[in-house]
């Protein structure tokens, strides 16, 4: 009778809480049998916690406009690539997203850079970080199309993207940007924003003030 009283006293936190599924669950397993309480309430929580985080993974995707999802497993076993296997690992680990650090992929075309990309994407949305992947054209067709219409909106969408745990810009140029001063107060905002953006294309960092001045915000 006391089982019964603790795994209630136990549901009835789980929803003050706010976890109303595990709660459900646990009492749907509990009507069913009581033999072992301890190890039906850490089952039932296990199936509610993935439950709730394929839940949130599906919103990350959906909000990242990443479109289909890529794994770092199928990249890891493409041996053709010859890939520093233990660097990807750490990247996968997302420890530069928590960090709030920047990270560059650049190379030849057909090189697995989009790839890359879009695997650490797919991994930050698994582990529920805000994601946004757009390509560098489409982004700047649409700062430059607001910054002609309306500086307001300009504002509130580079606030938009900026406002991402981790950006994703794809596709960046190897040549001269159209609106410098646009851009450069793009990744100025992004660098005041603080959180994480991947760049790549096929341009070197080490060329990137070919393309416009590059100010660094401290």
């Amino acid at each position: 009778m006391r089982t019964h009283e603790n795994v209630r006293k136990i549901c009835e936190s789980l929803q003050a809480l706010g976890f109303s599924s595990a709660s459900d669950r646990i009492q749907e397993a509990a009507a069913q049998s009581l033999d072992d309480p301890l190890a039906l309430v850490s089952l039932a929580l296990d199936s509610a916690v993935t439950t709730e985080k394929n839940a949130k993974y599906e919103k990350c995707l959906r909000i990242s406009k990443l479109g289909d999802p890529m794994f770092l497993r199928d990249l890891l076993t493409y041996k053709v690539r010859q890939l520093d296997l233990e660097y990807i690992h750490h990247l996968g680990e997302l420890h530069f997203v928590q960090e709030r650090k920047n990270l560059i992929i650049w190379g030849a075309p057909g090189t697995g850079k989009t790839w890359m990309e879009k695997a650490i994407a797919t991994k930050a949305c698994q582990e529920g970080v805000r994601t946004r992947w757009v390509t560098y054209p489409f982004l700047c067709r649409e700062l430059m199309r607001l910054k002609a219409e309306d500086s307001r909106k300009l504002e509130a969408r580079i606030k938009y993207y900026c406002g991402f745990d981790l950006l994703c810009i794809d596709e960046f140029p190897n040549y001269d940007i159209e609106d410098k001063f646009l851009m450069q107060e793009f990744f100025n905002q992004a660098k005041i924003a603080g959180h994480s953006t991947i760049v790549s294309g096929q341009c070197s960092p080490e060329k990137w003030d070919s393309l416009f001045e590059v100010w660094v915000v401290r």
